[in-house]
């Protein structure tokens, strides 16, 4: 029997694969299906088209293939994908941790007990519910609102942080630091960014469309070209408006934060400034706090692995987590491959009772 830590695109991916391969399983998730699209706002767009992240070949074709999804919509698509499992599911169930047993199986501990005896573990737990925060953390005395990212579930939400015509501070130079800053302006919320390095915008136009769609055909032939690419995975921040908005002016670009004291921000400059909240766009960090003692990280902030099995864990495997198999291994169009691949290694090694 195989276990599946974590119920997002990840751990149904793996769960399909699994069913393909008619490999018995237990899914757990400390939540719902879905959990982290479930937390994103829903009007949140996925980076790349819809044809390099469905989970079900069937699927290419319901819309236009090209378009970048909402999050809601592709929330939809894993639901569909998560009825169809044949494993035994487990929602509404947080592991707390997971143990050798002494007999080369592994026990799920869980919030409603303990599941012996997996002859493996996939831990697919993701990154979402597993903030970053700067470090060293800033020094603040509670006067002005701090808040990450990940807590923002409905754009609707940065009305609460209005006040007047003090920014929102808005710490953070990619993705979700644009998509933010775009929000905040489309509400007539003033805002700023706070940076420790200069931004690098993507490419922006209908010249840069056609260059981002051939891109993605060009990464899935490079792809089985040349397998196990590794690289820097992180997207910069989209062009076009976001670039607008700064080189304009109308979104102020501050140094870095150093601390908040009696509602004034202090600048790494010396400059101090009133805002009306902070919100921290840092990014997340693997969520692997489950692993039973800690373990040696590479340069991607993940275990060392090999074929996506921990070194020093026989038996726990990674999914969906930064360069496991490539350059796309944390990400949806690259999750899609790697469920197939870590099930066919899981099916190497089944045994009797699986």
């Amino acid at each position: 029997m195989i276990a599946i830590i974590g119920g997002g695109p990840a751990g149904i991916a793996l769960a399909t694969a699994l069913d393909r391969l008619g490999l018995n399983y237990e899914l757990f998730e400390a939540r719902e299906l879905g959990a982290t699209w479930r937390a994103a706002p829903p009007d949140l767009r996925v980076l790349s088209p819809w044809w390099t992240n469905v989970l079900s070949f069937g699927d290419v074709l319901r819309g236009n293939p090209f378009r970048k999804p909402h999050a809601g919509e592709y929330l939809d698509h894993l639901l569909r994908i998560a009825k169809r499992l044949r494993g035994t599911i487990h929602e509404n169930n947080e592991v707390l941790g997971i143990e050798e047993d002494g007999n080369g199986n592994w026990n799920v501990r869980t919030a409603h007990g303990i599941s012996p005896g997996y002859s493996s573990v996939a831990m697919a737990t993701g990154y979402f519910f597993s903030p970053s925060w700067p470090s060293p953390p800033l020094i603040e005395d509670g006067s002005v609102r701090i808040l990450h990212a990940s807590e923002i579930s409905d754009y609707a939400q940065l009305e609460q942080l209005r006040s007047g015509d003090r920014p929102v501070v808005v710490v953070g130079r990619r993705v979700t630091a644009g998509q933010l800053m775009l929000e905040l302006h489309d509400r007539g919320i003033p805002c700023a960014l706070s940076l420790r390095s200069p931004i690098e915008f993507r490419r922006h136009g209908f010249i840069a469309s056609i260059r981002e769609t051939v891109y993605f055909f060009w990464e899935e032939l490079q792809a089985r070209l040349r397998p196990g690419i590794k690289r820097p995975s992180y997207p910069v921040m989209d062009g076009g408006r976001n670039r607008g908005l700064v080189e304009s002016g109308k979104v102020e670009v501050w140094p870095t934060l150093k601390r908040i004291e009696n509602g004034e921000i202090v600048l790494d400059d010396g400059r101090r400034a009133h805002a009306a909240a902070v919100i921290m766009a840092t990014g997340y960090r693997a969520l692997l706090d489950l692993l039973p003692r800690p373990v040696t990280r590479n340069g991607f902030d993940v275990p060392l692995n090999s074929r996506f099995e921990v070194q020093s864990l026989p038996g726990v495997y990674l999914l969906g987590f930064d360069n496991l198999y490539d350059h796309r291994s944390r990400y949806l169009r690259g999750i899609r491959f790697d469920a197939a691949r870590l099930a066919k290694v899981l099916a190497a090694r089944r045994t009797p009772a699986d």
